[in-house]
């Protein structure tokens, strides 16, 4: 089966110089601690990979995955290995997009971080020509990419419909509260129930298991989408919950990290969250995306908590789902003291102006001051 358009394959064609590699870890400090299944964290450490061509055009490229293998078996200082040791290295003599596709394909796995480094590549290519792989891409885009919020776990309650309260002020689009096994404390579980936004969701993180079924049928019966309720490679407990409970509006995140996976899980999901560095980069995430267009899969991008590089790259993919009510990008205010764009992304009644992520420019200044460590790979 091929859902790579004609005008993707000829992209691919495109010839790509480099000159050098950066690798520069970055960390922005957050506004306050976000807390999910896999633990609390208060600031976001980042991979940004700086592409350097032979014409002096530096592309930028975020590596999304955790400092911690927690969400993957990838981490920030596992991934500069990776790149150092054996996908530099595989870059030489790689001089067009298909040429450095083939060269990534061949390491197994790493998918965050041979996505960072197709994304620098191809805003390298973008900012040179003005055309990368998305305006390659030829689909139509909306000018407004519609907004969700993920809200992390609360102590209480109260805790609970205050962020609620908020969120709903500044009009997102869909509210998704992260969960996990004995989470529905009466407390929290009435704060769900009485919330009326038309758009409620829930991400589990795979931390269910077949002991938590009682648990995860309390949330299952307020019929919102559950992502990820199981872990990687548990799917099949889906069918036995159903067996004895009630359907799941199931979306998987971390299930699905490649095209197969996502034809094998076809028939027990709802919807996708597309995570481009998740699924290995832009030309995957394209791939994805056309599979399914053709079967009539609801799709939307998720996030990684990543900076308005990272950010801005995602609203991009994101545009090109014009049928989606809404995507885990908000603003970048949300969640940093300080970002490393010129310009910021501002979310205004639950919609992202293209105008803040077609053309974005980083602050070298504000980069410079948040790098905590930098790795110059020479050609």
């Amino acid at each position: 089966m091929d859902f790579v358009p004609s005008s993707i394959k000829a992209f691919l064609n495109h010839e790509i110089s480099l000159v050098k590699l950066e690798l520069v870890v970055i960390e922005l400090p957050q506004i306050k601690p976000f807390r999910s299944a896999i633990g609390v964290r208060t600031s976001r450490k980042a991979l940004v990979i700086k592409w350097h061509t032979k014409e002096g055009i530096v592309g930028y490229g975020e590596c999304s995955c955790r400092p911690d293998p927690f969400y993957s078996h990838e981490f920030v200082d596992g991934a500069i290995q990776v790149i150092e040791k054996f996908i530099f290295p595989l870059l030489k003599g790689a001089n067009t997009y298909k040429k450095v596709l083939v060269a990534l394909s061949k390491a197994r796995g790493w998918n965050f971080t041979k996505a960072a480094v197709e994304f620098a590549m191809n805003d390298a290519i973008r900012r040179s020509t003005g055309k990368g792989m998305l305006e390659a891409w030829g689909r139509s885009q909306v000018d407004k990419v519609p907004v969700g919020i993920s809200l992390g776990l609360f102590e209480n309650g109260l805790e609970m419909a205050k962020a609620i309260e908020e969120a709903e002020v500044e009009g997102y689009k869909r509210l998704k509260f992260k969960i996990k096994p004995g989470y529905a404390s009466p407390s929290i579980f009435s704060t769900l129930k009485a919330c009326s936004h038309p758009n409620l969701s829930f991400d589990a993180n795979g931390s269910f298991t077949v002991d938590d079924f009682i648990s995860l049928q309390l949330f299952a019966s307020l019929e919102c989408m559950i992502e990820q309720p199981f872990g990687p490679g548990n799917s099949y407990l889906q069918s036995e919950f159903e067996e004895k409970h009630i359907k799941l509006i199931n979306c998987p995140d971390e299930e699905v990290e490649t095209l197969g996976q996502l034809i094998e899980q076809t028939d027990n999901l709802s919807e996708l969250n597309i995570k481009p560095g998740r699924v290995g980069g832009l030309f995957n995430t394209i791939e994805m995306m056309e599979y399914c267009f053709a079967h009539d899969i609801p799709a939307w991008i998720g996030g990684m908590f990543e900076t308005g590089i990272g950010r801005a790259q995602n609203l991009q993919i994101a545009s090109f789902l014009v049928d989606a009510k809404a995507h885990d990008q908000s603003p970048s205010n949300r969640y940093f003291k300080k970002d490393v764009l010129k310009t910021s992304i501002e979310m205004e009644d639950g919609v992202i102006d293209s105008s803040y992520f077609l053309h974005p420019e980083v602050d070298e200044k504000a980069f410079e001051e948040l790098t905590i460590s930098k790795l110059t790979l020479q050609n």
